[in-house]
């Protein structure tokens, strides 16, 4: 200190400068600090899938480059995801949900199926589909407990705990990346579920849930996205009120993206339905933009023996199988020409169905909605297994009454209200679609008289929806539940008539006048 005092200051600039000038040249050569750190971008992969309705065993696809090759089934989409976890350690394994529902073996177990397959694959995280509510509520929740692997849901709203029914999200690492995972279902759930099925829940707004949780993780994680199942364009719409969103991987809607369509930057993506695809993103992510900057996408179609199948899967598949394939292998019937399936118009199927339970209830008329029908089948035997696929729900047939005037309204009512077309049996109507207005109607070839009773056989499913498909309340009509399961009507049906020949016949007619 007395030395540095006694310098005289032209010196001591001196000092001063020189010193400058030598941190100056040395700067480039110190060791930068931990903040200063350039992180490099990093490689997520995610695998996932949505909709898979409980396809547990390969099927023959019936379109494109592999129509009629076998595709699918658990122990095969599992062999695919092990094979790409092996080139891709760390993958993320996203299940969009509606994993029950849709083979014998589900309705039988009540979709715990599904949970001990599921239980092997172990995915990184689940959310919940309007189809895991088809058992109800207390099986559902039985369900998620049985579960080995994390469920996710942000905005479903269990009234009876006064929180949500799962968790709403989950933070993953991967490759050194922390990946938030958020899930989501649906807000219209009621209007996809029986109301008994899912007592004392609530779903809360989709984007303000999201968000809530975008921001509790936000400081916690490299990358969000959204694991929904909530329909493609519903997520297309969702993603233009979310900020800090690079992806929503989907379900519901059953739609094949062969490439993520881009909307506010979020890369929506959905992988078709029962298997046949596994979606592949594989995302270049810089950790401090907290975005993905590059990214490659494929969706593989599960082609059964391009892969090996997962053992593990295969046996718990196999195992639950063969309490059942004796009795649904049967064949009880023969199709002389295909069932199709038609969610727009008229379909033969439709027609059939309607046909044999309007006979079995010997009523005027008969309502089946078209998205109750599973799938359509080629000519050719009929087994026990097929009419379970076809009619997987376990839904109940009701006789509902009504007066003429209440069924012209019905009508009118569908033509400007069509979600979820009806096929129908004993009721004929065309309708002109240029100014959605019904031009005529019979019932068993006669014109509807507005004071006379009529007899519909419908399931409890219409019924619980009655405002969306007939424009009615349940207290406006008279309403019988006889008990008795559609399905167990179709098997009948089959086993009595035992050759089946389904027509078009001119039963809904749309006019462009």
């Amino acid at each position: 200190m007395i030395k540095l005092r006694n310098i005289q200051l032209p010196l001591l600039s001196t000092l001063l400068i020189f010193s400058i000038k030598c941190a100056t040249v040395q700067s480039p050569a110190t060791i930068p600090s931990k903040a200063d750190t350039v992180q490099k971008p990093i490689v997520v992969n995610f695998l996932h899938w949505n909709d898979f309705h409980s396809a547990n065993i390969p099927y023959k696809s019936n379109w494109g480059r592999t129509k009629g090759m076998d595709i699918g089934g658990y122990a095969t989409l599992a062999g695919y995801i092990d094979s790409l976890k092996t080139i891709y350690p760390g993958a993320l394994v996203l299940n969009a949900g509606d994993d029950f529902q849709g083979s014998p073996i589900s309705a039988l177990t009540k979709g715990m199926s599904q949970i001990l397959i599921l239980n092997q694959i172990k995915p990184s995280a689940f959310t919940i589909g309007n189809h895991e509510f088809d058992y109800g509520i207390e099986n559902l929740k039985k369900s998620i407990q049985a579960a080995d692997f994390d469920i996710i849901s942000c905005n479903l709203y269990d009234s009876t705990k006064m929180s949500l029914l799962v968790k709403p999200y989950k933070i993953i690492k991967s490759n050194g990346a922390r990946i938030g995972v958020i899930g989501l279902i649906l807000e219209d759930l009621k209007s996809t579920v029986l109301p008994d099925n899912m007592k004392g829940l609530a779903t809360l707004n989709p984007a303000e849930s999201i968000m809530k949780y975008v921001e509790e993780i936000q400081d916690k994680t490299d990358l969000i996205v959204v694991l929904s199942h909530n329909g493609f364009q519903e997520d297309s719409i969702l993603a233009t009120k979310l900020q800090e969103v690079d992806a929503i991987f989907g379900g519901h809607s059953h739609t094949r993206l062969y490439q993520p369509v881009k909307v506010n930057n979020i890369l929506v993506c959905q992988a078709g339905a029962r298997g046949q695809f596994l979606g592949h993103l594989n995302a270049t992510v810089n950790p401090q933009s907290k975005s993905i900057t590059d990214y490659r996408y494929n969706l593989i179609e599960t082609v059964v023996g391009a892969v090996t199948p997962s053992p593990a899967v295969g046996r718990v598949v196999d195992s639950l199988e063969s309490m059942i394939a004796g009795e649904m292998n049967k064949v009880i019937g023969k199709l002389k020409s295909p069932w199709i399936c038609n969610s727009r118009g008229e379909s033969n199927i439709g027609n059939w169905i309607a046909d044999a339970t309007r006979a079995y209830f010997q009523t005027d008329i008969a309502f089946q909605n078209s998205g109750g029908i599973r799938k359509g089948l080629a000519a050719g035997p009929i087994t026990m297994r097929d009419i379970w696929e076809i009619s997987p729900f376990d839904n109940t047939i009701v006789i509902v009454r009504v007066t003429g005037t209440q069924l012209l309204n019905i009508l009118d009512w569908r033509i400007k209200n069509p979600r979820d077309l009806l096929q129908t049996s004993g009721l004929t109507r065309s309708y002109n679609t240029k100014n959605n207005t019904l031009i005529e109607a019979t019932v068993n070839g006669n014109p509807i008289i507005p004071d006379k009773i009529y007899t519909i056989a419908t399931n409890n499913y219409i019924l619980g929806h009655i405002k969306r498909f007939f424009g009615l309340s349940e207290k406006d009509v008279l309403v019988e539940d006889t008990g008795v399961i559609g399905r167990d009507i179709l098997l009948l049906a089959v086993k009595k008539q035992k050759i089946i020949d389904s027509k078009i016949e001119g039963r809904l007619i749309f006019t462009a006048k």
